[in-house]
């Protein structure tokens, strides 16, 4: 029975869609509910793949407080073939409208008044008088970084016209991207009615929120150096908390034991690593294949998932120099492995990395988040982090992972 409720509890795979088990982004909450309810504004919430954009757009109706008005929340999921028409015949599927036939009252879809072809002008009109004084409409476009360039270009219309009419209505952008301008053409002339809400990885203590939301519902409980090591192999991405959360508790049930220890989060990374896609598997072994002993792409690949990022994820050379001078015990400088992120960029090996900035100012990011998490895990268990990092994984006073300083040749 524990084990299926855990699997009830945790989501490694799918969106939380219930607001008491949703954890932390305080500021992103507060960011959309003030944006609908301040006529004409609407938003666009961006982020990396897998931080919890989806999630958010789904539990954030109920975080609403106590309104006068209803919040009338309408959410739908882009494919990269909808047409502008059929992604707004999506939502006016969902909009019931009364109309009067041979004197009886019959309910219908704004979606029945068309047949083909929806513009901005119906959009607007639709909108404007499809609800009723007391609700709020708050229109979801999720994934919507599939759209093309032309429903880009409409929606961005669709926008400008709700806010210069003042409809009361809020329509809320969803998707991967870096910045507004990955996902809204003619952004910059949006500006006076777009909220943007960036949605960075979670801080530590918004992982460990998700995990002591759920262990005690289990009547359960969890060992401060396993719940720091589950937060700090997560890397900010809540789906590898759920995982690592939900395999670490049905070890402790299998072993019949109520307190989570560091030894079932260690049996479940083992698990983790089993149950891994098959894509991320492949993708890691392409980018650390070699047929030489000497090249370092699986160390310098660790040190990189290892290195201190900003909140979007993105990290610096400089940052990968600590990690890889634990990993190897001796002195390295950027030139030592500057090659390998070239190549870590490259096709050969998978682009496993992205790269942006300017020559001598150059960022890299894991193209796939998911996959940081996975090599680390892939680190702890193949020995190629040392003791010094495997006691920082152990320890709750440490915030992040931490190196000696590498040894300085003499001069």
């Amino acid at each position: 029975m524990l084990h299926y409720e855990a699997m009830q509890l945790f989501s490694p795979s799918a969106p939380v869609d219930e607001a008491d088990l949703f954890a932390g982004r305080q500021v992103q909450i507060r960011k959309l509910i003030e944006t609908v309810l301040e006529r004409g504004k609407h938003a666009v919430l961006f982020g990396e793949r897998g931080v919890g954009k989806t999630s958010l757009a789904k539990v954030f109706r109920v975080l609403f407080p106590a309104l006068v008005s209803e919040v009338r929340l309408i959410r739908q999921q882009l494919n990269a073939d909808d047409s502008f028409s059929e992604v707004w015949k999506k939502i006016f599927k969902e909009i019931e409208v009364v109309v009067r036939s041979d004197g009886e009252e019959k309910r219908i879809t704004a979606a029945d008044f068309y047949d083909s072809t929806i513009s901005a002008d119906d959009v607007v009109r639709e909108i404007k008088t499809a609800f009723g004084g007391n609700e709020i409409p708050v229109i979801v476009f999720d994934e919507f970084d599939r759209a093309t360039e032309s429903v880009r270009r409409q929606m961005a219309n669709v926008v400008k016209d709700l806010s210069d009419d003042s409809v009361n209505a809020t329509v809320v952008i969803v998707g991967v991207s870096d910045d507004i301008g990955g996902l809204l053409a003619e952004h910059a002339s949006l500006k006076r009615c777009l909220e943007q809400v960036p949605m960075p990885r979670m801080s530590n203590d918004e992982m460990k929120e998700i995990i002591n939301k759920r262990i005690p519902r289990l009547g359960m409980k969890i060992e401060p150096n396993g719940l720091w090591k589950i937060v700090i192999l997560s890397r900010g991405l809540p789906s590898y908390v759920h995982l690592l959360g939900v395999y670490s508790v049905q070890e402790a049930i299998s072993g019949r034991k109520l307190l989570i220890t560091e030894a079932h989060v260690d049996a479940a990374i083992t698990r983790a690593l089993e149950k891994s896609q098959e894509s991320v598997r492949s993708d890691y072994a392409a980018a650390i294949h070699t047929n030489r002993t000497d090249t370092l792409f699986q160390e310098v690949l660790l040190s990189c998932a290892l290195a201190k990022t900003d909140d979007r994820g993105f990290f610096t050379p400089q940052s990968v120099v600590d990690p890889l001078a634990s990993i190897l015990k001796k002195s390295v400088k950027i030139a030592n492995f500057q090659n390998h992120l070239k190549e870590f960029i490259g096709k050969d090996r998978g682009a496993i990395l992205i790269r942006r900035g300017k020559e001598r100012a150059y960022k890299f990011r894991f193209s796939d988040p998911m996959m940081q998490p996975y090599i680390i895990m892939r680190g702890v268990e193949g020995g190629l982090i040392q003791t010094n990092a495997l006691d920082v994984l152990s320890s709750p006073e440490q915030p992040q992972f931490q190196f000696p300083t590498a040894p300085q040749k003499p001069s």
